[in-house]
C-alpha cells in the first residue's frame, strides 16, 4: 500500500486522516498534515486519537528513580516480618498480583506505590539522579541521547 500524500510504501498499517474533507490513507509521517480519524472498535467503542500532539506545558524532569534491586529489598522486609504477598497488599491498600509483580520485577511500580512501601516497611527504594550538565558552547554539535543519558550495566 502507497501513502496517499507522499507516495512512500506504506509499512503495517497505514493511518485514515481526513485531509480537506476527503478520507485518505498516509504513512507516519504525513499523518500531521490531517485530523486522525478515530478507528471503530467492536460494540461501537470508540478509540480516542489525538488530532495534533500536544505540547506539555512545562518539561519533565526526574530527579529520582528506583534503585537498582528494589525487588529484592521489597521481598527480603515481607519476608522479614513473616507477611504473605495478601498481607502486604492489604496493608498498602492494593492488589496481592501488583504485590506478585513488584517483588517478580515484572513492573515497575508507581511512586505512590513506591512511596507506601518506604514508609511501610522504613526504607529507601528511590535515589537521587545526578544532573549532568553539557558545555554546548565547545561544539557545534547538538547533544544526542548518548551524551545524556547515564548506562547502568546490570550485575551478574
Amino acid at each position: 500500500m502507497e501513502c496517499e500524500i507522499c507516495g512512500r510504501e506504506i509499512k503495517g498499517r497505514g493511518f485514515k486522516v481526513i485531509v480537506e474533507g476527503s478520507e485518505v490513507t498516509v504513512c507516519a509521517r504525513c499523518k500531521e498534515h490531517g485530523a486522525v480519524k478515530p478507528e471503530k472498535i467492536d460494540q461501537g467503542v470508540k478509540k480516542l486519537v489525538l488530532k495534533k500532539k500536544q505540547k506539555l506545558s512545562r518539561p519533565v524532569e526526574f530527579t529520582e528513580e528506583l534503585i537498582e534491586n528494589y525487588h529484592l529489598i521489597i521481598k527480603r522486609e515481607r519476608e522479614k516480618r513473616g507477611w504473605s504477598q495478601e498481607v502486604l497488599a492489604k496493608k498498602i491498600q492494593e492488589k496481592a498480583s501488583l504485590v506478585r509483580k513488584i517483588e517478580n520485577a515484572e513492573i515497575t511500580p508507581e511512586p505512590e506505590v513506591v512511596e507506601k512501601l518506604e514508609k511501610l516497611f522504613n526504607i529507601t527504594l528511590r535515589e537521587k539522579i545526578p544532573e549532568i550538565k553539557i558545555d554546548l558552547k565547545k561544539t557545534n554539535l547538538t547533544p544526542t541521547l548518548g551524551d545524556v543519558v547515564v548506562i547502568k550495566k546490570k550485575k551478574r
